[in-house]
């Protein structure tokens, strides 16, 4: 079984909420062979909604037919559908395999290495948003304070390589995230009130409000 506890932790998640096999079914009956961490998450995580439907949109299984394309399988959204992301036929078998984003379903760009980068990648993304303390605003960055950030806040180790010019993760505690989207802005959010109120302390006094 894949372990999927860093986003259980970021997002306070102590029981399983997923798919059944009967649901998982539909998709392999489109796509044939599933990657294993795919089968994982949907199985462990796929119902939980803030999660996967707060910001961007994790595809559920009745809707794989709405997203059919000959060369991907594309299984998140953005909420507009502005990009998506998908997984190569050829990569199917593989049980972690890379995942591509596309804007346009034509071209396609590998976003991260593995898909298990990509799903906490996004849950650090979605939990800028879905956490019970968000920050409500974004904030534009200067060079210096984004040097700021990295020096004094720990790197999650996944990111974005592709979507909006590149995200990263920050945060030193298992429940928070900063997310520094195109280089420049900011914002973040935690489960934890305590932890919310050390960050906005020091984090509100950078930048300039977007």
């Amino acid at each position: 079984m894949t372990d999927f506890s860093r986003i259980k932790k970021l997002f306070h998640i102590t029981e399983p909420n997923g798919f059944s096999n009967d649901e998982i079914q539909t998709v392999k009956n489109i796509f044939g062979q599933l990657p294993e961490v795919f089968v994982d998450y949907y199985t462990e995580l796929g119902k939980i909604q803030n999660l996967n439907h707060t910001q961007d949109l994790l595809i559920v299984p009745e809707r794989f037919q709405y997203y059919k394309h000959d060369d991907y399988l594309i299984f998140y959204s953005e909420n507009q559908k502005a990009c998506v992301w998908g997984i190569h036929k050829d990569d199917l078998s593989k049980s972690d395999p890379p995942v591509y984003m596309s804007e346009d379903q034509k071209t396609w760009n590998k976003e991260t290495e593995t898909l298990i980068d990509f799903f906490t990648a996004m849950a650090f993304l979605q939990a800028g948003f879905a956490l019970d303390f968000p920050c409500n605003t974004f904030y534009e960055l200067e060079p210096h304070e984004l040097d700021f950030i990295v020096e004094n806040f720990t790197s999650k180790n996944v990111s974005f390589k592709q979507w909006l010019d590149g995200i990263n993760f920050y945060g030193n505690y298992d429940d928070d995230v900063i997310v520094i989207m195109a280089g420049n802005q900011l914002f973040y959010a935690s489960n934890s009130e305590t932890h919310f109120l050390e960050m906005d302390k020091v984090l509100s006094k950078l930048g300039t409000e977007l």
